[in-house]
């Protein structure tokens, strides 16, 4: 992954992505943060790492909360030090209506999980990455965020600005040693979308738009952060990196 010893925040680590990518950057040598809302999967998580040989701690909380993006960087700096790499996974899907028809407080939801999140994580972290003068930072976006999507506009919105900041952020850090990229996936065969997010019809659908024909797999995804977190990627910053089998058209 990297020639230097790494620490990383993972949010989302629980299942999915977040949990292919702890893994991939375990076996990696890095030490992990896993912040996800789950406590009972993250003891699974932690205690799978550790029989593994792997290293991580777990810190349980809302990602929305102001207070829990500090508390994990104080975490990250008390088990492993300052942390060299943040990973803003932690996401949720849509209700299934159109935009003139989702309740503000689903809209507000949608945002405050998938967008502002990310930004809270990104407010604690950064200062730490540049006073060390190095970090990677890989923001979890999506190709609805490029885009649009039907009976998503909220997840489609959030992760367009989630696109929009790491794009920002990439230009404010680019003389400081502390790089920001982003992943837009498409399909990718999740817990989150097998059971909270898309009907069978729609799936099938969007399945079809994919030349490969076939569903991401969470440790693809993985493996394509631990690229862009790692000190191999030294002048690529503030970028999107398609993952979608071929669908991407933007």
């Amino acid at each position: 992954m990297s020639t230097r010893p790494e620490v990383a925040l993972v949010t989302g680590a629980g299942g999915g992505i977040g949990r292919a990518t702890v893994s991939r950057l375990a076996a990696a040598g890095a030490g992990i943060v896993a912040v996800d809302r789950d406590g009972d999967t993250l003891d699974r998580l932690t205690a799978d790492l550790a029989a593994s040989g792997g290293r991580a701690v777990a810190v349980v909380g809302d990602i929305t909360d102001e207070a829990l993006a500090p508390r994990a960087v104080e975490t990250a700096l008390a088990s492993f030090g300052t942390p060299t790499i943040l990973v803003n996974n932690a996401g949720v899907g849509s209700d299934q209506v159109p935009v003139w028809e989702v309740e503000p407080s689903a809209w507000r939801r949608d945002l405050e999980i998938n967008l502002t999140s990310h930004f809270l994580m990104c407010r604690a972290v950064v200062p730490a990455m540049i006073e060390a003068g190095y970090g990677r930072i890989v923001n979890v976006a999506s190709a609805a965020g490029m885009e649009g999507h039907p009976l998503a506009g909220g997840y489609a919105a959030a992760k367009a600005g989630l696109v929009a900041m790491t794009k920002s952020m990439g230009k404010e850090l680019a003389k400081t040693g502390v790089i920001v990229n982003a992943i837009a996936p498409a399909l990718i065969g999740t817990p989150m979308l097998e059971a909270e997010w898309f009907s069978d019809d729609i799936k099938r659908m969007l399945l079809e738009r994919i030349p490969m024909g076939r569903l991401g797999r969470p440790e693809e995804v993985a493996e394509m952060i631990a690229f862009l977190a790692s000190d191999r990627v030294t002048f690529s910053t503030g970028a999107v990196f398609d993952l979608s089998g071929g669908r991407a058209t933007y």
